[in-house]
């Protein structure tokens, strides 16, 4: 049952009323507290002003594209982001996830998906672990306490799919963690994600982790199989 401190706050971005209602029920019935707006610049003034827990956000916005908007939070904050949009095709998924979002959802989409990726990706921002308050792999540290991540003793800025990608990535450092496994380690059982949303994140972690992206020496391709974490350079 959820409680006062479990409770969360989602704020909907959304130019379309009818989605909004539906999603508003939909969120409200599962326990959590919505608040709506339609367009980005109250978007960010919510943002900025009240912190809710999780952002859903339309791409089609009447004052700005959504990825403009995703773009500008990004620049300093790692708040949970979900895209919600009606551009099905692969690449538009690819721009969204490459600007920063920690999840895409297309339009329409099932009920009881969009419940469950927001559902997962809290339980994720939630997760503090008990033991095991750092872990060390060459110079990338990471802060479980604090969710915070360092290389080179230089503070990476992550979103919150990235550092749990991480964190798998580094408990099972010099195996090969296959796609599926990494899939359902950080989005869970009961959500349906696809590659490309790990593939993506993937290499927005190379181009925060490696000095050379194109060569990387900390998250490595295991053709065929999944992505390994070397021990040593």
């Amino acid at each position: 049952m959820l409680t006062a401190q479990t409770i969360n706050q989602i704020l909907i971005v959304e130019d379309d009323e009818d989605t909004t209602q539906v999603v508003t029920m939909l969120l409200e019935t599962a326990g959590y507290t919505t608040h709506a707006v339609d367009n980005a610049e109250a978007a960010l003034s919510e943002i900025n002003s009240s912190t809710p827990d999780l952002v859903l956000l339309d791409l089609h916005l009447p004052d700005m594209h959504g990825l403009e908007l995703l773009k500008q939070v990004r620049e300093n904050s790692s708040l949970p982001m979900i895209v919600l949009s009606g551009f099905t095709q692969e690449r538009d998924k690819v721009v969204a996830l490459e600007a920063g979002a920690d999840d895409y959802l297309d339009k329409p989409f099932s009920p009881e998906e969009l419940v469950a990726r927001v559902g997962a990706l809290l339980r994720r921002v939630r997760w503090t672990p008990s033991m095991e308050p750092k872990m060390t792999l060459r110079n990338l540290e990471l802060d479980l306490a604090r969710r915070q991540a360092t290389i080179r003793g230089k503070r990476l800025h992550l979103t919150p799919t990235e550092y749990d990608i991480l964190v798998v990535l580094m408990r099972n450092a010099g195996q090969t963690i296959s796609h599926d496994e990494l899939l359902h380690a950080v989005w869970g059982d009961n959500c349906e994600s696809d590659y490309s949303v790990l593939r993506v994140n993937i290499s927005r972690l190379r181009q925060k982790l490696e000095e050379n992206p194109r060569y990387p020496t900390y998250i490595v391709t295991v053709a065929g199989q999944g992505y390994s974490m070397p021990t040593r350079r």
